[in-house]
C-alpha cells in the first residue's frame, strides 16, 4: 500500500497543489463582493465592475478546470490502485498458505477504496488543509474577526472529532453486522436447492430477519449519533457565520471596518468552514476506507517470496515427510506425522472413514494447504519452492466439490488460459470423456453457468478431471473421482487412470469405493488424521471392506454374487 503511494507521489502531489490553486481562486468572489461593496458603491464606476467581474470570473474558471483536472486524477488514483493492488490480493487468495490468505472482502475493500479515492471525503481531505490559508485572510482583515474566525474552526474540528470518538466503533461493527448478514445471503444462495427441498425456507428467513434486525438496531443508533453531530455541525455553522456578521456589523458601526469586510470576512469564514462540514457528511465513507486500508495493508506488507524458476522437468516422485496440519486458531491437528513416498508412475489409493482425514492429505500434495509441521517435496525440492504458475503446470487435481467455471467447456478443460484446442482435445481423450462431450448439441463450446450448468453431477466431474488432465500433468491427486459416475463413467475412469499409468503420471487416488482399487499399485489406509497401514495391491480388497461403510461393503458384496 505504502509502495504505490510512493510509486503515485506525483499524482497525488499534482492533486495537492491544485487544492491550493482551486482555495487561492475560491477567494476572489469575496474580494469581489469587498472591492464592489467599498469602491464601485461608492465610485459608481461600471467600468471597474466590469473588470472586476472579469477578473473574478476568470478565477472562477480556473478553479473549475482545475477542480475538474484535481477529481480525474484522484478517480485515475483510484483505478490505478484497484488495478495494481487487484492482482496482488488474488495472488495472495491464492498463493498464500490458507488461513493466511485474505478473506473473500478483501477485493470489497479495495473496491471501497477506490469509491473513496474517486468521491467527495478525500476532496475535502486536501481542501481542509487550506484552512489556514483563510483564518490568515481573515486575520489580515481584523484580529477580531480573526480570533472569532480561529475560534469558530476550532469547534467544528472538536465535533469532527467528538463524531470520529462516538460513531468509529459503531460504524465498523455495522460493517460486520453487514458483512455476516450477506454471508449468510450468498451461503443460501448457493445451497439453494436444499433449502427449497428441505423446507428450510421459513428457517432462512427468521434468521435472516434476525441478521437484519442487529444490523438495523446497530444502524439506527449509529445514524442517531452521527446525524446528531452532523445537525450540529450544520447549525454551529450556519449560527457561526451569522455571528461572523453580526461582530462585523458591529465593527462597521464603530467605524473600524467597512461593509465590504464584514461582507468578504463571511464568505472566507463559510468557505473556509465547508471542508470540515464535508468530512462530517462523509464520515461514514472515510471510516470504512480507513477500516479497509487497516485490513488490506497486512495482507499486502510482505511481498510474495521469489521462486526459482530453473527447476528441472519433474518426474513425478512425491515425498511426504513427517507431515502434520491443524486449522487455523485450532489445536487438534487434522493430520498428523504422515511420512510417505509415492514413486514415479505409481497409482495409490488413499481409503479410510470419513473424518480420517484423506481430503486434507489430497490438498497437502497438490500445494492447496502448507503444512503445520513437516514437508512435502516433489522431485526433491519442496512446493514452496516452485514458483506456482510452474508447479500447477505439473500437477492436476480434481476436488470432491467440482468448481466449474464460467465460459465454454473447452475454457474450462484448459484451465481458463485459453489454450490450443488440440491440447483440449487430448486432455479430454486422456481422461475417456471426448465420446461424451461431443454427443453434447454444444460439444466443445457449450456454455457453462454457475456451477457447470447444464451439466449433471456425473458430466461436471468427468470435465473436471479432463481439467486436471490438461498439459500432461506429472502428478495428479483425484478425491472421489467417481462419487457422481455410473458403472460406464467408473470404468472409463479406470481406463483412463491405467493409461495415465502407462504414460509415466503418478496418481493419488482418494476413494471410499473398492472398484478403483484394482488399478492401485499400493493402498494407504487412514484413521483419525494418521496413516494406520500401507498395503500393497493384493491387500486392496480386505483394505476396503474393513474401511468402507456398510452400506459400501453390501453394496459390494452384492456385486461379486451377481457376477
Amino acid at each position: 500500500m505504502k509502495t504505490f503511494i510512493h510509486d503515485h507521489a506525483r499524482l497525488f502531489g499534482a492533486a495537492a497543489a491544485f487544492s491550493l490553486l482551486i482555495n487561492l481562486s475560491l477567494l476572489a468572489p469575496s474580494l469581489f463582493m469587498l472591492q464592489v461593496t467599498d469602491r464601485v458603491m461608492a465610485s459608481r464606476s461600471l467600468e471597474t465592475l466590469v473588470m472586476l467581474g472579469l477578473v473574478t470570473l476568470m478565477a472562477l474558471l480556473l478553479m473549475l478546470v482545475l477542480d475538474m483536472v484535481r477529481a480525474r486524477l484522484l478517480a485515475l488514483a483510484g483505478v490505478k490502485l484497484e488495478r495494481r493492488l487487484g492482482a496482488d490480493l488474488l495472488r495472495e487468495m491464492f498463493y498464500r498458505p490458507a488461513g493466511a490468505a485474505p478473506a473473500g472482502y478483501a477485493l470489497r475493500d479495495l473496491a471501497s477504496l477506490r469509491t473513496f479515492l474517486g468521491g467527495a471525503g478525500v476532496i475535502a481531505l486536501f481542501d481542509v488543509v487550506w484552512m489556514p490559508i483563510y483564518m490568515g485572510v481573515i486575520f489580515l482583515f481584523d484580529n477580531l474577526l480573526g480570533v472569532l474566525a480561529l475560534a469558530s474552526a476550532a469547534i467544528l474540528v472538536l465535533l469532527a472529532v467528538a463524531n470520529e470518538r462516538f460513531t468509529r466503533r459503531r460504524l465498523e461493527k455495522l460493517q460486520q453486522d453487514g458483512r455476516d448478514a450477506s454471508r449468510l445471503l450468498d451461503a443460501v444462495a448457493r445451497g439453494g436447492d436444499v433449502v427449497r427441498a428441505m423446507g428450510m425456507a421459513g428457517a432462512v428467513i427468521e434468521r435472516n430477519r434476525a441478521a437484519q434486525a442487529r444490523l438495523h438496531a446497530e444502524q439506527l443508533g449509529t445514524q442517531s449519533v452521527a446525524g446528531g453531530i452532523g445537525s450540529l455541525t450544520r447549525f454551529f455553522r450556519q449560527g457561526v457565520q451569522v455571528a461572523m456578521l453580526s461582530t462585523g456589523a458591529y465593527l462597521v458601526v464603530k467605524q473600524e471596518a467597512s461593509p465590504g469586510v464584514m461582507i468578504a470576512v463571511t464568505i472566507i469564514l463559510g468557505r473556509a468552514l465547508a471542508p470540515v462540514e464535508s468530512l462530517v457528511a462523509q464520515w461514514k465513507l472515510l471510516v470504512e476506507a480507513r477500516a479497509a486500508w487497516g485490513r488490506l495493508t497486512p495482507l499486502l506488507a510482505a511481498p510474495l517470496p521469489s521462486r526459482f524458476a530453473g527447476l528441472p522437468e519433474p518426474t513425478g516422485r512425491v515425498t511426504v515427510e513427517g507431515v502434520s496440519w491443524r486449522a487455523p486458531g485450532s489445536d487438534r491437528a487434522i493430520v498428523r506425522d504422515l511420512n510417505l513416498d509415492i514413486a514415479p508412475a505409481e497409482v495409490l489409493a488413499v481409503v479410510g472413514p470419513s473424518g480420517s482425514g484423506k481430503s486434507t492429505l489430497g490438498r497437502l500434495l497438490v500445494g492447496a494447504l502448507a503444512p503445520t509441521a513437516g514437508r512435502v517435496r516433489f522431485d526433491g525440492a519442496e512446493l514452496s519452492q516452485w514458483p506456482p504458475e510452474q508447479l500447477g503446470r505439473h500437477l492436476g487435481y480434481l476436488p470432491q466439490d467440482i468448481s466449474l467455471f464460467p465460459g465454454s467447456l473447452a475454457d474450462n478443460i484448459a484451465r481458463l488460459e485459453g489454450g490450443r484446442a488440440d491440447a483440449v482435445v487430448e486432455a479430454a481423450k486422456r481422461a475417456r470423456v471426448h465420446e461424451l462431450i461431443v454427443a453434447l448439441p454444444g460439444g466443445y463450446d457449450t456454455p457453462l453457468g454457475e456451477g457447470g450448468a447444464p451439466l449433471s453431477g456425473g458430466q461436471r466431474q468427468r470435465v473436471g478431471f479432463a481439467r486436471a488432465c490438461y498439459g500432461r500433468p506429472r502428478f495428479l491427486v483425484l478425491d472421489e473421482p467417481n462419487a457422481f459416475l455410473d458403472e460406464a463413467g467408473e470404468q472409463a475412469l479406470m481406463d483412463a487412470i491405467a493409461g495415465l499409468k502407462a504414460e509415466g503420471t503418478t496418481v493419488v487416488v482418494i476413494t471410499q469405493r473398492s472398484k478403483l482399487l484394482a488399478v492401485a499399485d499400493r493402498v494407504v489406509v487412514m484413521r483419525d488424521g494418521a496413516i494406520e497401514r500401507i498395503g500393497v495391491k493384493a491387500a486392496a480388497n480386505q483394505a476396503a471392506n474393513q474401511v468402507a461403510s456398510p452400506a459400501v461393503a453390501a453394496a459390494t458384496n452384492v456385486k461379486e454374487i451377481r457376477q
